[in-house]
């Protein structure tokens, strides 16, 4: 049977276990499962007390490990029942599988007789050097124990078992003869005493069986990558230096080579200095999947030699791909003499055009790990012939999911064969060693790891920098241990080490401990070399700007030119990444296709060249498609990160005496900041980036959290705030965080500048100046806005420094127009003592507005302001330092005399000089919308009315009988974009556009057509990618009798969650902009929020299914007045109990002008709407006219016993609503006619609320509002109730307010 226990781990998290079949039996009070089941399937069981590791049981794929306990003889896991709330809260893990297992049909993995002969061939001992004053060894100090040994045995092993007696004899001799030696004696603290360089290698702290965090540290992986690389490849015995590994010889002579498949591709690395040989250059061989051999030369000329070296190492490619360089492009070059040797197609590629090389990334991976891992270690840079090859080597044995890698290693990949990489575990590149000369019987000496030598001697040897600088060859080598390096003698051997290696290689630049380097030290490299400058934390270089071409390019504009996207090259296989080169011409010439400003009509025909070099035409219109269908909303390419494989800070991360802050009663909070750090991420296309630990934590709390207890770094200021909470929560936390990260680097396949040194590289590659041209626009814009400061610094008291950068974009509508905005850092300001506030005018105003134009029969246009901020006067003192932007300005001191975009002040500096222009155009604000602005006027007729203003930052919207005075007021003074006002089309998001009703009048009507449209395209091309469709029969928003909170489907996983709530926000905004006929089903959804299941996705699929059946719909913003039947109403008299009671006026309150409004409210709910809660649902629909002006559906705070008293709550809520609604009318000058009415569909409300002596919070409230003459209520019957059934389809005379 199957039997489910809950179980809490040591960290204090709660799970279920599931064991899908296990023994229960009533008379006892344990169940009992079989550990080989669990084995079959997969599941890491270790249950055997005698071995040294401890006893667990660890999931297969190696994310959940429990512990066992023992008691006497039997094993167990401590668990308890749960309830039925612990079944719904708790992660469940299943550790075997439901399959049926019939332990009679398994068979376990035995030993052949071959394999039995070799075992009991050879006798492996372990060997002991002594010397004659070497302290006895404990336990902890051997070399490995039987338990060690026995687990590390492989078919190169031979063991003889001893006969008992013998080995019993053995260890007597071994025991008198340990103990003649004088024991250690520590007189004192740890610290206090003088650990030596050891006189023997025996010792298990030094060499012992890899574990992935020790090769995560040597390698410089993430310890989830280290263990998936220890799992797919060999490893050998415990090494001792005593007893080095037997080496593996090269071929020297080959008859026929090996023969690669693919494509690889070759390049000539300038390191810009000379190695410690002499070497200048480094030939590096690559392809696309990661695989990569260097070979330092002294010269170009010399990239022939490295060919000889590869394939006997590896084999002859079968296609190899070159930059073009001359000393391997001539026919009778050395270089081409051994590519017909060894029968290799050569490709070159085209000059500029680095893309179409496919294995570019590669090698430049490899270049900045080479530097990284030369920052890391404060290894001299002339060592790079021994630290790149190095990192080439384990690039090639690191397992990734890279490309089609599919958790291999490349060298597997391209030989088919496992690699096995016993001689790389023992030490990282540039590691501190010991090592002896005189075959091992010399004195110990200290030296550095520079990787392994397979040319010297027979054994497996090590090439190691000693004190001289000289590097030598040696196979007695042992890493020096932590507790080594902690003792003050071997702290002062390190130091004259390493300061002997500074003098002889005059390195003294590179920052120790792994900080950032003094980037004026490097003022050289950076210049020269861009993988050097990206990899050093800030950029420093700032390369002349090249002229522009004298000819004319029409290339030059072509935005879709570099652009790189994945396209779908063969069925079945997944997408390949592509770069558009050219645009094809035909045999005359002229371009092939028309331009068009609308990506989908655009019938240009452009090349793309895959990775492999293939080449293909395709359409600007298909480009546009497939890249659309591969980004977000903000055209951002996704990205999944595989590990984090490293961190560093750059000398301003907050320090433990800064930690806390103290306020004014004593009390002490921790500093939030993250300042200073940066997380080096590898991505699952094989890159790696180094991110803000901002950004990074945003994304991965969880991974970065585990990230920095593992590596010990939690405990510092920058994650002592956050890491404790994220680790208790991970839980909760991995169920609702975004499990992507979006590529902040390229939209819509283009690469996107980080700064203007940027622009011009980008440019240069793509044979264009489109960046450089949006950011010489924009400068253009934004240097009014400073002033040119000739004088002392020293002299600008009161004044601020700050930075400023410039922000690019690209515009999709626009045919992918380039865009560069220059703003300030104003995180770096103190908050001005004024107001930040920008106007922001809201929807429901808007709304109202569009009524009374119609109502008062006015006419609407609409503006933008260009340069908004930047024609307003700067609030706050501060100056800047002029960048390369500003051209020969560069380096000058800039104060800033204008509102920039990004400083605090800016929003409001703009907002209060448009508020002085419209304030001398006779306007003034509402007290009820303070952005919607108000000026009394008279028609020629005499009709007196208001003419309004409605400011949404920069976009205007003027409401008149002649607006265009209002514009040309406005234009005066700021600048409009295309220089003139027009007719509203589109207004903050939603299509505007002129209609006429039933009865002929004349009205504006608001669509999100557009909008919906997009979004169920979207949501279609997503399930397209799984194979599925929208549902075609929905004829209403959800299925029937479906009720949300019933729902008890199978939860979604992270990625279902993520999912959903983008679905979620997305109906969410179309309600918002006007599809109130979905309202109510998406407010029951969001209510499932943290914790959806599979029903719920599938009714937001059906909720995108009834949008695509039913997408054109309008919001018709009608001014005519409803038909109401007066005798439904009942007039009460309320004097004798309410003697001077009136409807309150506001003060301040406008003179009324303009034809009036009348205001009318639908209200319903349904009681225990919630099937689990238990609480109802309030729904309100509220019009002006037969406008509608608010919709209010949600789930209401308190759980009610009756239908009445769900009716009753809805009833509050609705009168709160119009409350405040009426004083916004009255606030923005339009008369108010009668009271609201309310229609409610419960007669038992309707007649409690007219009683007298009704004494409820509830019924006070109502009956108070309306004996001011607020509002009066009929009772209606459900059918006619607007809220109960949908606006499209209701009966009332108010509507048709939404139509076809």
């Amino acid at each position: 049977m199957c039997i489910r226990a809950s179980y809490t781990s040591a960290t204090g998290i709660n799970y279920i276990l599931v064991f899908p079949e296990a023994l229960s039996m009533p008379t006892l009070d344990h169940s009992l499962f079989n550990p080989n089941q669990l084995r079959h399937y997969g599941t890491q069981v270790q249950d055997n007390p005698y071995c040294d590791e401890p006893m667990s049981i660890t999931s297969p794929c190696g994310d959940f490990t429990l512990c066992l306990q023992s008691m006497g003889t039997d094993i167990y896991i401590k668990t308890w029942a749960p309830s039925a709330e612990d079944l719904q809260a708790y992660p469940h893990i299943v550790l075997c599988s439901s399959s049926p297992w019939n332990p009679r049909q398994i068979q376990f993995p035995g030993i052949t007789p071959n394999e039995q002969e070799e075992i009991e061939v050879r006798n492996i001992q372990a060997v002991r050097y002594e010397f004659e004053d070497v302290p006895q060894l404990g336990e902890e100090d051997v070399l490995f124990d039987i338990n060690e040994f026995r687990r590390s045995i492989i078919s190169s092993a031979r063991v003889t078992f001893e006969d008992m007696e013998e080995k019993k004899e053995r260890r007597r001799i071994e025991s008198s003869t340990q103990a003649s030696l004088p024991p250690l004696v520590l007189p004192g603290p740890l610290e206090e005493h003088e650990i030596m360089p050891p006189r023997t290698f025996l010792s298990k702290d030094r060499h012992s069986r890899t574990t992935p965090e020790e090769l995560s540290e040597r390698w410089g992986l993430s310890i989830a990558q280290a263990a998936m690389t220890l799992k797919v490849t060999t490893r050998r015995l415990v090494r001792s230096a005593l007893m080095p590994l037997a080496r593996r010889y090269r071929v020297d002579r080959m008859f026929e080579p090996n023969r690669l498949s693919g494509t690889f591709a070759t390049d000539t690395m300038d390191m810009y200095c000379n190695s410690i040989h002499g070497e200048r250059y480094c030939q590096v061989f690559a392809n696309k999947e990661f695989f990569a051999a260097a070979y330092p030369i002294e010269k170009k000329g010399d990239a022939h030699e490295p060919m000889d070296w590869f394939v006997q190492d590896y084999g002859a490619p079968e296609i190899l791909i070159s930059d073009g360089a001359k000393e391997q492009v001539g026919r009778n070059s050395k270089f081409q003499a051994k590519l017909r040797k060894y029968g290799i197609k050569h490709r070159t590629s085209e000059p500029g055009r680095s893309n179409q090389n496919p294995a570019e990334g590669t090698i430049r991976e490899v270049r900045k790990r080479w530097y990284r891992q030369m920052f890391r270690t404060n290894c001299p840079r002339r060592l790079w012939s021994y630290g790149l090859p190095h990192v080439c080597t384990i690039m090639r044995l690191t397992a990734s999911y890279a490309g089609r890698l599919q958790g291999r290693t490349p060298l597997e990949a391209i030989t088919g064969e496992t690699p096995d990489i016993s001689e790389y575990l023992d030490f990282g590149f540039y590691d501190l060693v010991w090592f002896k000369e005189n075959a091992g019987l010399g004195e110990t000496q200290l030296g550095r790891f520079l990787g392994v030598d397979h040319a010297v001697g027979s054994l497996m040897g090590y090439k190691i920098l000693p004190i001289s600088g000289i590097p030598v060859s040696r196979t007695t080598v042992q890493r020096v241990t932590e507790l080594e390096k902690s003792t003050e003698a071997n702290k002062a051997r390190i130091a004259s080490y390493d300061d002997a290696i500074a003098t002889r290689f005059k390195e003294e630049r590179l920052a120790k401990n792994g900080d950032k380097p003094d980037p004026t030290a490097w003022a050289g490299i950076i210049e020269t070399d861009p993988d050097f400058a990206e990899e050093f934390a800030n950029t420093f270089d700032n390369p002349d700007v090249p002229e522009a071409d004298d000819e004319f390019d029409p290339d030059s504009f072509d935005n879709y030119l570099g652009m790189g996207l994945a396209l779908d090259r063969r069925p079945g296989v997944e997408p390949e990444f592509a770069r558009v080169t050219k645009r094809l011409r035909d045999k005359d010439g002229n371009p092939i296709g028309t331009a068009n400003d609308n990506p989908i009509l655009d019938t240009r025909l452009y090349e793309v060249e895959y990775l492999d070099g293939h080449k293909a035409a395709l359409s600007a219109n298909a480009i546009a498609e497939s890249m659309m269908a591969q980004v977000d909303s903000e055209g951002h390419r996704e990205l999944l990160m595989a590990e984090i494989i490293g961190h560093r800070t750059n000398g301003n991360e907050i320090q433990e005496s800064d930690a806390f802050t103290e306020s004014k009663n004593g009390v002490k909070r921790r500093v939030h900041t993250t300042v200073g750090w940066e997380i080096n991420i590898l991505w699952r296309d094989g890159t790696t980036t180094w991110s803000k630990l901002k950004d990074a934590k945003e994304s991965y709390p969880v991974q970065v959290a585990e990230y920095t207890v593992i590596n010990d770094i939690s405990h510092l200021p920058a994650f002592q705030w956050w890491v404790p909470y994220t680790i208790k929560k991970r839980d909760r936390i991995i169920a609702k965080i975004k499990t992507s990260y979006w590529q902040k680097t390229h939209k819509y396949g283009l690469e996107i500048p980080k700064n203007y040194q940027d622009c011009v590289r980008i440019d240069v590659e793509n044979g264009n100046r489109l960046w450089q041209d949006a950011v010489m626009n924009e400068m253009k814009t934004v240097r009014p806005a400073f002033e040119l400061y000739e004088g002392s610094i020293q002299d600008l008291i009161g004044y601020q420094k700050i930075a400023c950068h410039l922000i690019f974009d690209i515009k999709l509508g626009e045919n992918f127009r380039r865009k560069a905005r220059y703003v300030a850092g104003g995180h770096m300001t103190r908050t001005p003592s004024t107001l930040t506030y920008s106007s922001v005018v809201s929807r429901d105003s808007v709304r109202i507005a569009l009524t009374v134009a119609a109502l008062n029969d006015l006419d609407i246009l609409v503006c933008d302001i260009e340069g908004a901020y930047l024609t307003a006067k700067c609030r706050e003192r501060i100056y800047v330092k002029a960048g390369p932007e500003f051209g020969s300005e560069q380096d000058s001191t800039m104060i800033v005399r204008m509102a920039l975009y990004g400083l605090k002040s800016s929003g409001a500096a703009f907002r209060s000089k448009l508020a002085g222009v419209l304030d001398d155009l006779g306007y003034r604000p509402s007290y009820a919308d303070p952005d919607v602005w108000l000026k009394a006027a008279t028609k020629p007729d005499g009709f007196k009315y208001y003419e309004m203003v409605l400011v949404y930052v920069d976009d205007v919207m003027a409401i008149s009988h002649v607006p265009g005075k209002t514009i040309e007021g406005i234009s005066s003074v700021f600048k409009l974009k295309g220089g003139k006002a027009s007719p509203p089309d589109m207004y903050l998001g939603v299509s505007l556009e002129p209609k006429v009703n039933s009865v002929g009048t004349k009205c504006w009507s608001i669509s999100p057509e557009k909008y919906v449209a997009a979004s169920v395209c979207n949501t279609e091309e997503k399930l397209a990618k799984e194979g599925r469709r929208l549902p075609s029969k929905c004829p209403t928003p959800m299925s029937s009798n479906y009720h949300p909170s019933d729902d008890t489907t199978q939860e979604l996983n992270a990625d279902g969650v993520k999912l959903y709530q983008e679905y979620i926000g997305v109906l969410r905004w179309a309600v918002e902009i006007g599809r109130l006929d979905i309202l109510l089903e998406v407010s029951l959804l969001s209510s499932h929020l943290a914790l959806p299941r599979r029903g719920h996705l599938e009714q937001v699929y059906h909720i995108f299914g009834y949008l695509k059946h039913s997408p054109r719909r309008r919001l018709y913003m009608d001014p005519d007045y409803p038909i109401i039947q007066e005798d439904r109403f009942t007039q009460y008299d309320w004097t004798d109990f309410y003697k001077y009671a009136t409807d309150p006026i506001p003060p301040k309150m406008p003179e009324p002008r303009g034809r009036a409004m009348t205001v009318h409210c639908f209200v319903d709910s349904n009681h225990a709407g919630d099937k689990v809660t238990r609480r109802a649902q309030t729904g309100i629909l509220i019009f002006c006219n037969r406008a509608p002006v608010i919709a209010y559906s949600k789930r209401q705070n308190s759980v009610e016993c009756s239908t009445y008293g769900s009716k009753l709550c809805a009833m509050r809520q609705a009168i709160e609503l119009i409350k405040s609604l009426r004083y916004k009318l009255r606030m923005l000058g339009i008369p108010v006619n009668g009271p609201a009415d309310i229609f409610d569909d419960n007669e038992s409300v309707f007649k409690n609320v007219f009683s007298h002596y009704a004494c409820s919070l509830c019924q006070t409230i109502k009956r108070n509002k309306l004996r001011l003459h607020i509002g009066r209520k009929s009772w209606v019957w459900s059918r006619f109730n607007i809220y109960t059934f949908k606006p499209s389809i209701g009966h009332i005379q108010l509507n048709p307010i939404i139509t076809n």
